[in-house]
């Protein structure tokens, strides 16, 4: 059985204060860091499956990190989450390239378990894995962070913590895997994906409006996906 390597990136009494002890329960190896340059060195080893970030990490912050980490090709297939205090009223500064998922602390075990579980598992890095904002209605309706698990040319798979109304229409602006530039797209909520065994409810949401530049990125990147698309394409794409 292979075990998968995960590095806890914070200061201890931090925000990822008591998450070491339930990993390695699960058997993760785990290993813990209290600065950027520490973090860095282990570029001279073998990439582990996933880095815990701290948004109060490193004298310029967690996001900072994960930028200056998506700079160097050691860390491109290491899957990275931030965690962030709840009532962070900057959590949009995560929705950035290079970050995979976050975590609002302080967090039941159970949702972290799933998420580390999904991010360290090597199917799921074909996934599209990065963040999305969704906005609902004009401009001054509550804006909500959740993550893009799949996407096509007519439409996005995501995960997020509310529950969105069937037939609700939602501005949204995500990432493609090492694309810096957001997309940003309005779509209809069309379907709740069920079927998939997820911590937060999953949505299938289907493009009204997205620019021909930004469907001709969605395009290249499906058809660079490695595998037949039947194993890459998670359920509740729409096709």
């Amino acid at each position: 059985m292979t075990v998968r390597r995960v590095i806890l990136a914070g200061e201890t009494g931090g925000n990822l204060r008591g998450m070491a002890l339930p990993l390695e329960r699960q058997g993760y190896d785990v290993a813990s860091v209290d600065s950027p340059e520490i973090l860095e060195s282990f570029a001279a080893g073998k990439p582990p499956d996933l880095v815990v970030v701290d948004e109060a990490f490193g004298p310029e912050g967690g996001v900072a990190v994960c930028r200056a980490l998506r700079t160097n090709p050691f860390w491109k297939g290491v899957s990275l989450m931030l965690v962030v205090p709840a009532g962070e009223q900057h959590l949009e500064e995560c929705l950035v390239s290079g970050i995979n998922d976050f975590l609002l602390a302080p967090y039941p075990e159970e949702e972290l378990l799933e998420k580390v579980s999904r991010l360290t598992v090597v199917p799921a890095r074909r996934e599209v894995n990065t963040l999305v904002r969704v906005r609902e209605g004009p401009a001054a309706g509550r804006s909500l962070l959740g993550k893009t698990l799949n996407v096509s040319p007519n439409g996005l798979l995501i995960e997020i913590e509310s529950l969105l109304p069937i037939g609700r229409t939602l501005d949204l602006e995500f990432f493609l895997p090492d694309d810096p530039a957001p997309l940003r797209v309005q779509g209809r909520v069309i379907r709740r994906a069920a079927e998939l065994d997820l911590f937060h409810p999953a949505f299938g949401i289907r493009f009204l409006q997205i620019g021909d530049g930004d469907r001709e990125r969605i395009e290249d990147f499906v058809a660079r996906r490695q595998g037949p698309a039947e194993e890459c394409r998670a359920p509740g794409v729409p096709a």
